[in-house]
C-alpha cells in the first residue's frame, strides 16, 4: 500500500517516471560520471537506458556498429558499457554509436528518450562547456548536466535536491521534476526563490517538518513557494521539504543555495523563442558551470 501511494502521488506531481534515460558518454571523467549518474537513475526508477557514444572516424578506422567493434577501438569505454548492460540487464540497455556532430547526435537522442544526461567538464574547457549549454537551450526533454558535488557540510541544503522557483510554468515543471527525483531517491527537497531587489543579508529559510522559520518576519516569497508547491504536488508528510528566500543577484543566491546539493533543478523559459534566446542567464550560467549536477527542465516536456 505504501508503494502504491508513493506512485500515485508521484503521478500527481509529474505524470510518470521517465520511461527511458539517455546518456552521452566518452572515455573522459565527465563521460564516466554521466554514465554512472544515468545508470543509478535508470536502476532506481526501473527504466531503460540508451547510451550514445558519438565519434568521428579517422581515415582508415572502422565505424562502430556495436560493442564488439568498440572493444577493438576503445577498450576502456567498451568495458564501462558492458558493465552498464550487466547492471541493468540486456532488455533495458541499448547502445548507439552515431557519427557526426556531438550536439546534433545528442539532440537526436533526446527526441527518443524522456531524460537526457551529459557530463559537464571541469575547468576552462570552453568547447565542451558549450555542448551542455546548447543542449540545455534546445533539448525537448529535461537535461541533467553531471558534475562532481563539492563538499559543503555547513550548507543548509547539502545533500538536498534544490529547485529554483519563480512562479512561472517553467518553474512549476521544475518543482515536479525535483519532487519526483527527491521521492525516488529518498532525498530532502528545498524550494528556493530569489528576491533580486532585496538585501543580500536577508536570506531566510524554513523547515516545513518542524515549522522552524529562521527569520523574525517571514518574507512574501515563502508564501509564493508554499502556493507553488501545493499547486504542483499533492503534499506528502514523508517528503522532507524546506523553503528558502534569498536576496540579491540570482546566480549568487542559487550558488549559495545549491552548495553541496545533490541536484539543482532550474526551468527553461520561452520555448517559442529562437533557440539562442531560450536559456536564461541564470540557467545558462549553471548549465555551463556549477558545483553540483544541474537539471534544466523545459516548461513543457514532449518529444518533438
Amino acid at each position: 500500500m505504501a508503494t502504491q501511494a508513493l506512485e500515485t502521488n508521484m503521478h500527481d506531481a509529474t505524470g510518470r517516471y521517465p520511461a527511458r534515460v539517455g546518456v552521452g558518454v566518452d572515455d573522459t571523467d565527465a563521460g564516466r560520471a554521466a554514465l554512472a549518474w544515468a545508470i543509478a537513475e535508470a536502476a532506481t526508477n526501473g527504466t531503460g537506458l540508451t547510451v550514445c557514444h558519438v565519434h568521428w572516424p579517422r581515415s582508415g578506422s572502422p565505424n562502430i556498429p556495436d560493442l564488439e567493434t568498440l572493444e577493438l577501438t576503445e577498450p576502456p569505454l567498451a568495458r564501462l558499457l558492458r558493465e552498464a548492460r550487466q547492471a541493468l540487464g540486456g532488455a533495458r540497455f541499448e547502445a548507439r554509436f552515431p557519427v557526426g556532430d556531438v550536439t546534433r547526435c545528442l539532440l537526436d537522442l533526446a527526441r527518443t528518450v524522456d531524460l537526457l544526461v551529459v557530463g559537464g567538464p571541469a575547468g576552462d574547457d570552453r568547447l565542451h562547456h558549450r555542448i551542455p549549454s546548447r543542449l540545455a537551450a534546445i533539448s525537448p526533454q529535461p537535461l541533467v548536466v553531471v558534475r562532481p558535488t563539492l563538499p559543503h557540510r555547513d550548507a543548509p541544503f547539502a545533500g538536498h535536491v534544490v529547485v529554483g522557483v519563480d512562479g512561472t510554468a517553467a518553474s512549476r515543471a521544475s518543482i515536479g521534476f525535483g519532487y519526483r527525483h527527491a521521492a525516488a531517491h529518498r532525498l530532502p527537497l528545498a524550494l528556493v526563490t530569489v528576491d533580486a531587489h532585496g538585501d543580500s543579508d536577508g536570506d531566510v529559510w524554513i523547515d516545513d517538518r518542524f515549522l522552524e522559520t529562521h527569520v523574525v518576519t517571514p518574507p512574501a516569497g515563502l508564501e509564493l513557494l508554499a502556493a507553488e508547491w501545493e499547486r504542483v504536488v499533492v503534499p506528502r508528510p514523508d517528503i522532507a521539504l524546506k523553503r528558502a528566500v534569498y536576496s540579491g543577484d540570482p546566480v549568487r543566491a542559487l550558488r549559495l543555495a545549491a552548495a553541496g546539493a545533490t541536484l539543482l533543478v532550474l526551468g527553461r523559459h520561452g520555448d517559442r523563442l529562437p533557440a539562442q534566446l531560450r536559456l536564461g542567464s541564470v540557467a545558462g550560467a549553471f548549465a555551463a558551470h556549477a558545483e553540483c549536477a544541474v537539471a534544466v527542465v523545459p516548461g513543457t516536456s514532449s518529444k518533438e
